[in-house]
């Protein structure tokens, strides 16, 4: 692994775990261990979390706002 700084380590953990999640969710379904509902309430609880844990640093605030679209618009699509 290159030596990165520490906005870019927090960057390439974050998109590991975004792509496990985005792919466990999936194959659970597939598997039949999920279920449709199930699998919404996983999303529905992530934004909730995001929601009540964002805190109140300013410039981060776009960053919230950024990943509860994502998820936002994943529910949508459900």
């Amino acid at each position: 692994m290159p030596n990165l700084d520490p906005l870019e380590a927090i960057a390439a953990s974050e998109l590991a775990s975004a792509s496990l999640f985005a792919s466990l969710v999936p194959a659970l379904i597939d598997s039949g261990a999920l279920s449709s509902l199930g699998a919404r309430e996983i999303y529905e609880n992530a934004l909730l979390m995001l929601e009540t844990r964002q805190g109140s640093e300013p410039g981060m605030q776009r960053v919230y706002e950024a990943a509860r679209g994502i998820i936002e618009a994943r529910l949508r699509r459900q």
